[in-house]
């Protein structure tokens, strides 16, 4: 009799031929499985069920177990491969902003040191400005004392203290003096108070003088309740102070 048996491996259809209620091996015509098959004793339109081999069943859950590792150990280097790109990347990103940040310090500190620098340059320069007028101040308020504010001033011998330009003003002439002009009333005009009698004691007591800008100089003459004031212009020439403007 025939029988229609289908293999349980590629799951299609071959006929065998053989006695009823038989146990017998057949081998699949188109996989090449192994097969035993246990026969009907009658025909049945159910196709007999094929059972698989113990030895084939055993290698197909070996194969399942081979499959499983590999796809484990698969996950595991995609899992591990992207942690390692997530640190680095995150180690990148660490380093560029460390890199930033000392940038940015670098550059603070630099602003601070230039600020410092600007700082220490102005002041530098405003001491140096401040001693040179304490010097001029010096200077004027001892020319004032032995050359104006005494009695006898030698006119001609402080004149030297004088461009050629302030000695015209003062005594009108380019060079040398007139015998006839009175020199002492022309410095004391250019230098002194306009007071009918001169005190020179108060003048000298009262004297002052303090800048007004970087060449002018302001000379305060004090007597009995009245106050002058005379402007003088300084130049320095040969590191020499001279008088070069009065007014």
């Amino acid at each position: 009799m025939q029988y229609n048996v289908t293999c349980n491996k590629c799951n299609r259809t071959f006929t065998i031929t053989a006695n009823g209620g038989e146990s017998l091996q057949c081998t699949c015509p188109y996989c090449g499985q192994s097969l035993f098959v246990n026969l009907p004793s009658q025909v049945s339109p159910v196709s007999p069920v094929a059972q698989q081999p113990i030895n084939d069943q055993h290698d197909s859950g070996n194969q399942n177990s081979t499959q499983k590792i590999l796809l484990t150990i698969l996950i595991v280097l995609i899992l591990g491969g992207l942690a390692v790109f997530g640190f680095i990347y995150w180690q990148n990103e660490k380093e560029a902003a460390q890199m930033e940040l000392q940038a940015q310090r670098k550059a603070h500190s630099d602003s601070l040191m230039q600020v410092r620098a600007q700082m220490e340059a102005q002041e530098e320069a405003v001491q140096k400005q401040n001693e040179k007028r304490k010097g001029i101040c010096s200077f004027l308020t001892s020319f004032y004392q032995k050359a104006v504010l005494v009695d006898d001033a030698d006119a001609n011998f402080y004149s030297r203290y004088l461009t050629d330009y302030c000695r015209r003003i003062v005594f009108g002439l380019p060079d040398g003096y007139d015998a006839d002009v009175d020199e002492s009333t022309m410095w004391w005009g250019a230098f002194g108070n306009t007071a009918t009698e001169p005190d020179l004691s108060q003048l000298l007591r009262n004297l002052t003088v303090v800048p007004i800008d970087d060449n002018w100089y302001k000379v305060r003459l004090s007597q009995d309740g009245e106050t002058e004031y005379r402007q003088v212009k300084v130049l320095s020439q040969d590191g020499h102070i001279l008088i070069d403007d009065i007014r």
